[in-house]
């Protein structure tokens, strides 16, 4: 018997469970559901934007702006960091 048949019985009984498996589904009304949903309208909330923008009140606002310059200042300093140790050793310094 050739090797491909074991394999073409396996694949036809696969599919005979997946056709009975169709049409329970069928029968239960999923399919009639998956028509009932809006895709369009998920799909257009999954590629809208996100809204970043804090609400903030008055008194927040001053501590924000000095939160996002002391932010801003540690990856400044971080970046300087790689960058010095980027830098060749002086003549005096090193191995």
């Amino acid at each position: 018997m050739p090797l491909v048949i074991p394999y073409l019985v396996a694949l036809g009984i696969f599919f005979d469970g997946f056709g009975h498996a169709i049409d329970a589904l069928s029968n239960a009304g999923f399919f009639h559901w998956l028509g009932s949903i809006e895709w369009s309208a998920m799909v257009n909330w999954f590629r809208s934007a996100p809204v970043a923008a804090p609400q903030l009140s008055s008194g927040n606002k001053a501590l924000y702006s000095q939160f996002q310059q002391f932010m801003d200042m540690q990856f400044q300093i971080g970046e300087m960091k790689r960058h010095i140790l980027t830098l060749p050793a002086l003549p005096n310094e090193g191995f």
